[in-house]
């Protein structure tokens, strides 16, 4: 029975690192791809300095719009990173490896305890163009669990990936129940909880 159960979920797990790596490998092609076209087209504007005008023009603008899309791929990969680690079932990609270092770093994590004591601050700062002001009633219930996960955070030396994107996204989207009062409030709590969680050290492979 077991068996029956536990292979449908290993096949689906196989088929999202394969979906994910896929999306990864296209955004990769195409900023490498437009790298490699923004350095060819640079080097030819020497030579078009010789030739006509409307040929520099040309090679000149293909050298900005080259630049442009490596600029907003490489923007868009390092995004897709950052969503695919809030999954545990992702953080384990290899291309995945240096955002979880990067989460798991002492100066990712002491950032991250930052902001978790300055939402916990009963006084906060006021802020007249913030457009997602923290919502103050949700965090008087919660604070001591703020504190103490922020506590939990700067003495794990290896938490999970996943939890400490879990905390970066609470902090820093305006989706979060933090500061989107169309979701419930439930959802704080239990996002929570799964990042406290984390907070235990994971296996070096």
């Amino acid at each position: 029975m077991s068996t029956s159960t536990s292979v449908p979920h290993s096949v689906h797990r196989g088929r999202s690192h394969r979906r994910a790596e896929r999306r990864l490998a296209l955004l990769t092609d195409w900023r490498t791809g437009a790298l490699a076209t923004a350095t060819v087209m640079a080097g030819l504007l020497p030579f078009a300095i010789a030739w006509r005008v409307s040929y520099l023009i040309a090679i000149a603008a293909s050298v900005v719009i080259a630049a442009t899309l490596a600029g907003s791929t490489h923007v868009a990969r390092h995004r897709r990173l950052a969503t695919m680690a809030l999954s545990p079932e992702l953080v384990q990609l290899p291309d995945l490896a240096g955002e979880c270092r990067r989460l798991q770093s002492a100066r990712t994590r002491r950032g991250l305890a930052a902001g978790l004591r300055r939402t916990a601050d009963p006084i906060q700062p006021g802020r007249r163009f913030d457009a997602c002001p923290i919502l103050a009633d949700r965090v008087a219930p919660i604070r001591h669990e703020l504190l103490d996960l922020a506590n939990a955070l700067e003495r794990t030396q290896a938490p999970d990936p996943a939890s400490v994107a879990l905390i970066r996204e609470l902090l820093t989207s305006g989706t979060s129940p933090l500061y989107n009062p169309n979701l419930p409030a439930d959802d704080l709590h239990t996002s929570l909880a799964r990042a406290r969680a984390g907070m235990t050290p994971q296996p070096t492979s």
